[in-house]
């Protein structure tokens, strides 16, 4: 398997969410490649805090949102921004984009052509990297590959999980093959 994976918004925002992006994804491994598609669409999380609730009301509100600035992460290397350079990998978007959104289209693409990972944690996208036999990488995936190579406090293991949960909105499902371990961290 390669050791390059293929981001796409869903696990860019998670990630994001757990302040990957600035401390520890670039020590973990793999390469990561940012499809073009996908920095149109992994713009914002919720601020940490949310909800806001009006004065004298129990409805919360609109959150605020924060942008996610993944220029730097690009300039630094962290970040490698591609986009399909063939007629074969343009067909192939056109064809996933018709059951995908562009940004999942375009990493499945892109990891197919070239014999790369994906990493989603879209449930349909994961169902068709199954079908073109990409190997996928969850958000789960990558927070243990963090756990198991860079040893972070219990602590900080904690914070990143609640971050991902609540300014990300990502908590995994029962069938998620990590649930078990993610439920583990998560208890105090």
């Amino acid at each position: 398997m390669s050791d390059t994976a293929v981001l796409d918004a869903c696990c860019l925002i998670n990630l994001a969410a757990a302040d990957a992006l600035d401390a520890w994804l670039g020590d973990i491994g793999p390469t990561w490649m940012l499809p073009q598609a996908v920095l149109a669409e992994a713009l914002f999380l919720r601020r940490r805090g949310e909800p806001i609730l009006e004065d004298g009301d129990s409805t919360p509100i609109e959150p605020t949102r924060e942008a996610i600035l993944l220029g730097p992460h690009a300039a630094s290397g962290l970040l490698n921004v591609v986009k399909p350079e063939t007629e074969l990998e343009l067909s192939a978007y056109v064809a996933f984009a018709s059951a995908l959104d562009d940004g999942e289209a375009m990493a499945l693409t892109i990891a197919q052509s070239r014999c790369w990972q994906l990493a989603t944690d879209d449930r349909k996208a994961i169902r068709m990297a199954g079908q073109v036999d990409v190997p996928v990488l969850t958000t789960p995936a990558i927070v243990r590959r963090w756990v198991e190579q860079l040893g972070p406090s219990a602590r900080d293991v904690l914070a990143a999980l609640i971050a991902i949960r609540d300014r990300a909105r990502l908590l995994p499902g029962r069938h998620d093959p990590l649930y078990d371990w993610w439920m583990d961290w998560m208890e105090p």
